[in-house]
């Protein structure tokens, strides 16, 4: 949804609403990533379809690789009905994929990390699934996830992330990539285009 440099505002919210240690920040960047992530949908519905090959029909947050409790995007009140607002047509199906014992990690993505329930099995198998994360570093968890959604049977996996990590200082080809680019808009910019409708790379770490 848009490029995340570090530091930044971006980076505080998406780190806030999961990890900070009060209560009431917490529930204030929640609606933030509520409000960015249903803004973005709805202006971008039509990108996220031709990427998945049709209107999607299933959404859920990629499941944390280190929480019990689940992805952290599955906690945030509301986001559920504004994501099937936004996105006609879909199901939010947050329990479709479960964590595994197989490692994932920085730059090691692994079809193994994850796993459709067998129970749920039939309700992935030719599919349009869409994949919400709240962070993109180098793609490891997102790309497990939906790799493991594919092999369960998914006809198509869209990975939509709130935020794209670059780190400028420590990554030269990120700092370079964000010097060429146009100024980034604004938060609050849900309408200007997204890299469905301008293809455009960012380096990966």
């Amino acid at each position: 949804m848009w490029l995340c440099p570090l530091p930044g505002p971006l980076y505080t919210v998406l780190m806030g609403y999961k990890e900070s240690p009060i209560d009431e920040a917490r529930d204030r960047f929640c609606v933030i990533v509520r409000s960015l992530s249903a803004g973005f949908l709805h202006a971008h519905a039509d990108c996220v379809s031709a990427a998945a090959g049709a209107p999607p029909e299933i959404v859920l947050p990629v499941p944390s690789s280190l929480r019990p409790s689940g992805a952290p995007l599955g906690r945030v009140d509301g986001l559920a009905a504004h994501v099937e607002s936004a996105l006609p047509g879909t199901r939010w199906s947050p329990r479709l994929l479960a964590r595994t014992g197989g490692a994932v990690g920085h730059m090691r993505p692994s079809a193994r990390a994850f796993a459709v329930p067998p129970d749920l099995r039939a309700d992935v198998v030719g599919r349009r699934v869409v994949l919400l994360d709240d962070t993109y570093v180098s793609g490891s968890r997102a790309q497990s996830a939906a790799a493991s959604l594919r092999h369960a049977g998914a006809a198509s996996v869209v990975i939509v992330v709130l935020g794209r990590v670059l780190r400028p200082d420590r990554v030269p080809a990120h700092a370079d990539f964000l010097r060429e680019l146009r100024p980034a808009a604004a938060l609050d910019d849900v309408a200007g285009p997204c890299v469905r409708c301008v293809q455009t790379t960012a380096p990966t770490e």
